[in-house]
Order: C-alpha cells, then structure tokens, then sequence
C-alpha cells in the first residue's frame, strides 16, 4: 500500500509517522513538506527508509494554475496511492490571521484533496473538529465544516472525517489555554461529559491508522446518506 501523509510534522502527524513505519501494510510513504525534519528525532529507527519527505512551497502552489499544479511533485506522487491521511491544520494564533488559518486548514487541504482524487486516490481520511458546522458562528468549527463540505464534494470512493475534542499531546509550540486545560482535565477526565473530553493525539493517530486499513466503501453516512463516508466522533475516538 502506498500512502500519502499531509501535515506529517504535526502533533498528530508524528504519531501517524511512528504507526506507519511500523505497519507492513504500508509500503511506502509520502509526506509533502515545507521542510525536511530528522526522521530519527520523530522516533522512527526502523521503517525510516519507506519515507519520503519533499519539501515543497505550498504558498506557491496554491497561487499556481490547475496545469501548473498538475506538473508539482505532489501530483506526480500522487499517482499510485492508495490514501491520504490529512493531518493539516493550525491554530489562529499559530497563523497569525483569520486569512492564513483559512489558507492551512481550508484551501490547503481541499487543493491538494482536489488534485489527488484526479489521480485516483480513493481513500481520503482527514482530521476534522468536533462540531465542525459550516453555519457556525464560531470561526474554527465554520472552516472545519466547509473543510468536510468541500471533500464530500470532491467525491472520493471512501471519505473518513476524524472529529476530535481539545488533543492532548505535547505542541510544538507553547499555547498557555490548551496546556492549562490539558492538567486540569487531565486529572479528572470524568468531570466532562463523554462526548466532550480530551483526547491524546496518539489515540487519534492510532485510530486513522485503522481506518486506512478499513476504507468505508460500503458505509452510508446517517447525516447526509452520501455512501463510502464515514464520520468518526469524538466518543468513539475514547472509546476506541
């Protein structure tokens, strides 16, 4: 199996990296950078050699014409994959405004989404959010619901949506909020309500593992009755 890894150097992205280089079943694995990371650093040693990392201008790609985007190294390795794992996304403050965050966790993904069901990617499996509503009056969860409009659109055979709660994990960078509610829920988890409660990144790259391997070909979706699409929620992130 051939797959592709979008957001590969994020905190769900590196765990996603750890499974694959362990699971035989991916043979061969491509992640689209803005740069190279040290695979050894990302706690890889074995399976390291089935990775490919190409470092590529997203800005430029995403301002490129269709026929220019057809000729980028990340169509060309499109060809032959079998899915995607979508691990793209950031925060406001991370991107600095409402339009950069727009550009990372919206035109982004469904740009190169768009190119790779063109070249036959069958299997589209992405991170959403937990209310993801493209009606919603809160930014983040209305660019997350226009993120699942829009690859629903696109029309792949198989379209897994991951809709996780606040993650839990280690962040590159330092956001006072997140890790504030990481110790406070993190010691009484059973103070929330299920469906609500933090999840550790590794759970859900270990559960968008497992849907790689179980593409939702046959699934009807119970919101939209779109067959091959399946939405996978926050309680049954925990549960898993």
């Amino acid at each position: 199996m051939k797959v592709t890894l979008l957001g590969s150097t994020g905190l769900v992205g590196k765990n996603v990296v750890q499974l694959l280089a362990q699971l035989d079943e991916a043979e061969s694995v491509y992640c689209p950078v803005r740069a190279v990371p040290d695979i050894a650093a990302m706690g890889v040693l074995q399976g390291a050699s089935k990775f490919v990392f190409d470092p590529v201008d997203f800005d430029a790609l995403l301002n490129s014409r269709p026929e220019e985007q057809q000729q980028s190294s990340v169509c060309s390795n499109f060809v032959g994959c079998d899915a995607v794992i979508c691990c793209l996304g950031t925060t406001l403050k991370q991107a600095g405004s409402k339009a950069n965050q727009e550009k990372i966790d919206l035109r982004l993904p469904l740009t190169l989404a768009a190119l790779a069901k063109r070249q036959g990617v069958k299997h589209f499996i992405c991170i959403s959010a937990m209310g993801a509503n493209s009606h919603s009056p809160f930014f983040y969860n209305r660019l997350k619901g226009q993120l699942e409009e829009g690859l629903t659109m696109i029309g792949f055979e198989s379209l897994t949506l991951v809709r996780p709660s606040l993650l839990l994990g280690k962040h590159k960078d330092k956001r006072f909020g997140e890790e504030l509610m990481q110790k406070f829920f993190g010691l009484h988890p059973e103070w929330i309500p299920a469906h609500f409660r933090p999840v550790r990144a590794e759970t859900v790259a270990a559960h968008l593992v497992a849907n790689l391997l179980k593409p939702p070909v046959d699934h009807v979706c119970a919101t939209d009755g779109v067959k091959g699409k399946r939405i996978v929620y926050n309680r049954q992130l925990r549960e898993f």
